[in-house]
């Protein structure tokens, strides 16, 4: 049987098809397992290889505020892990500067109490003391 002129149509169609997938890349663009988003293209080469080209993405929360929430490290930094595996973590340096700071305002808030008192403005203060966590 002879080829006719759709087998040639479909023959030369095909040809053209992959020469172009050689020039026109593919895009991917999915999320691993480390919960990195990628997002890039890959090229198909005649001989079967290929060219990737991908950008790495990588979405990250640390809230120092929940990590003073957690437990103390033996390097004196603090972590606190929530249910979902996330682990927020604060240093040991910034950890003493915000507990200092707050030791700062703690005390100036006494003395303002104090004064308040002696002035006859704060009649029900409840006294009590603070304890370390």
């Amino acid at each position: 049987m002879a080829p006719t002129l759709n087998h040639i149509h479909l023959f030369t169609t095909m040809k053209i098809l992959s020469t172009l997938q050689s020039w026109l890349p593919e895009l991917h663009n999915y999320t691993d397992d480390d919960r990195r988003h990628h997002i890039g293209f890959t090229w198909h080469g005649k001989d079967g290889l290929r060219d990737s080209h991908d950008l790495e993405l990588r979405y990250t929360y640390n809230s120092e505020r929940l990590a003073l929430q957690g437990s103390p490290r033996p390097d004196g930094s603090w972590a606190y892990t929530e249910a979902n595996g996330r682990t927020h973590t604060i240093s040991a340096e910034r950890a003493r500067a915000f507990m200092q700071s707050t030791q700062e305002s703690a005390s100036l808030m006494v003395e303002m109490l104090e004064k308040l008192r002696d002035a006859g403005v704060l009649d029900d203060i409840v006294e009590t003391q603070a304890q370390a966590a």
